[in-house]
């Protein structure tokens, strides 16, 4: 059986991160949550709606979000 996989894609770089929360403020969907350690993890992956906010806002670009194309999604 194929891995499960989850569109969009939530990529945070821990040595990037400046433990801000301007992620987690910014996610419409509160899939960004903020850990124990500080930094951002993403709780709800699946909920991810693909905004880019949360990239957007990040001001070291320690977050990226990628979304394959439909027909990827299958292989």
């Amino acid at each position: 059986m194929a891995e499960e996989l989850h569109l969009p894609k939530v990529e945070i770089s821990k040595q990037a991160c400046i433990s801000c929360t301007a992620c987690d403020d910014a996610c419409p969907t509160d899939v960004i949550r903020i850990g124990k350690d500080g930094y951002p993890f993403a709780m709800y992956e699946e909920d991810c709606q693909g905004c880019f906010i949360c990239e957007w806002d990040c001001p070291v670009g320690a977050i990226k979000i990628r979304v394959a194309r439909w027909y990827e999604a299958g292989q």
